[in-house]
């Protein structure tokens, strides 16, 4: 079966897909938007038009979070998910939190960079229930090297990229460090940041927000 997923170095969705294509050494076409095929072409190919989407043959595959489950499912070695139900569920919770009560914010925050379209209170209060998720992170977190157990799972996946952006957001709204109130959130960016997986990613990430600010 031939894959390719459609992009975008700097997406936190995007991330993820690629830390479980690095993680599991899968052969996999990426092609980079915009650009790989134009706007009309990818509306047909997706009415949703949204990155990342994968391709499996002729079928196609949106959302992120989907991807990495078929991905482990069709390539379960190494494995990103646990037999441990209770651990599963715990890397489940991990991946939810941060997609419902970290990445929503943090989403909003983003289009509030401009500071002469800014709107200071609405940052606050999008500020207020970031660190809200960050906290409830923060409670669930493990307390090793990995988000949950010893080693790489799909809540790291999902974690890593979201917490680049959150570093990197803060000094752009006038908050010097966002993760500075979840400790072991902090702690854990800076260690997880030793596995060659998340390094690449970050790597890839650092170079599109740069891209990007000079594009503004």
């Amino acid at each position: 079966m031939t894959y390719a997923m459609y992009d975008s170095q700097l997406s936190p969705f995007s991330a993820r897909c690629r830390m479980v294509i690095y993680a599991k050494g899968l052969d996999i076409e990426i092609k980079e938007m915009p650009g790989a095929i134009t706007p009309e072409e990818f509306v047909r190919l997706t009415p949703m038009h949204k990155v990342p989407t994968l391709t499996v043959g002729e079928a196609v595959i949106p959302e992120s979070q989907v991807i990495c489950d078929y991905l482990e499912r069709m390539h379960p070695e190494p494995a990103l998910t646990s037999s441990d139900d209770l651990v599963q569920a715990q890397i489940e919770l991990l991946c939810r939190i941060c997609d419902l009560y970290v990445m929503t914010p943090l989403g909003q925050l983003f289009g509030q960079v401009n500071p002469q379209s800014r709107d200071d209170a609405r940052v606050e209060a999008l500020v207020a229930d970031l660190k809200k998720g960050l906290s409830w992170l923060d409670h669930y977190l493990g307390d090793g090297a990995y988000a949950i157990g010893d080693k790489l799972t799909l809540a790291d996946c999902t974690i890593m990229p979201i917490l680049f952006f959150v570093q990197q957001l803060g000094p752009m709204l006038g908050h010097d460090d966002l993760l500075a109130d979840s400790a072991k959130v902090s702690n854990y960016f800076k260690v997880i940041q030793a596995d060659e997986h998340a390094q690449r990613v970050m790597g890839e990430m650092a170079t599109a927000l740069q891209k990007w600010q000079k594009s503004q």
